[in-house]
């Protein structure tokens, strides 16, 4: 498969992948042990609360932070679509596909860091298993930036280009050369050097001495 339409199906799928991670739960409070404890799951949308019977789940305002990550899967998405299209085409996919992956990295970061400092800011899980703890929605995250980065670097990558089998020679066009200039293809101009001709000499020739009234 070609580098480029490899690139453009790894963008694609990265761009799924991370809007499909911000549906998963990125950290979990509450008490982890029991059959039905409480709880709260945290996801990219929205908080889900887990609650015994009888109980009502508090209105908690969510951050949203699945917005920037769905805004650069589209741009992953256009910017792979981009690919197929004439070369003008392309070199904006290029530009789509950088500002994509970087409005990714830079959404997933900050979904990271708000996980990060619940997790560290939140006390050591007790005896009761009361705590915080990072679920699997920060990973999907994670792994779609690296899978956008691999396919940014596919989709900038150059054909190869056949290699001759003899040697190769570069010349320049005569169109190209100055027509005041006796520039040959290889090397530089050879300045004009007037060279004297030695007298002709043969076995039957001898050159005379000059006399003396010359």
């Amino acid at each position: 498969m070609n580098r480029r339409l490899l690139g453009a199906a790894l963008l694609v799928v990265a761009g799924g992948v991370a809007v499909a991670g911000t549906f998963r739960p990125l950290y979990s409070q509450g008490v982890h042990r029991g059959d039905s404890p409480p709880m709260v799951h945290v996801t990219s949308w929205e908080y889900v609360f887990t609650l015994p019977v009888g109980m009502e789940s508090p209105i908690v305002r969510s951050p949203q932070y699945g917005v920037p990550i769905v805004v650069s899967a589209v741009l992953l998405a256009i910017a792979a679509a981009l690919v197929f299209l004439p070369e003008a085409q392309r070199l904006a996919a290029r530009y789509l596909a950088i500002a994509g992956t970087g409005l990714l990295l830079g959404a997933v970061w900050a979904t990271g860091a708000a996980v990060v400092s619940a997790v560290g800011n939140a006390e050591a899980q007790d005896e009761a298993g009361l705590g915080v703890r990072a679920d699997e929605g920060i990973a999907v995250l994670a792994g779609s930036v690296l899978v956008a980065v691999v396919g940014v670097v596919l989709l900038h990558a150059r054909r190869p280009q056949p290699r001759p089998d003899g040697p190769v020679v570069y010349r320049v066009d005569d169109d190209a050369v100055d027509a005041d200039t006796d520039t040959p293809p290889f090397g530089f101009p050879a300045p004009e050097v007037e060279v004297a001709r030695l007298p002709e000499t043969g076995p039957d020739r001898r050159s005379e001495p000059p006399t003396a009234g010359a």
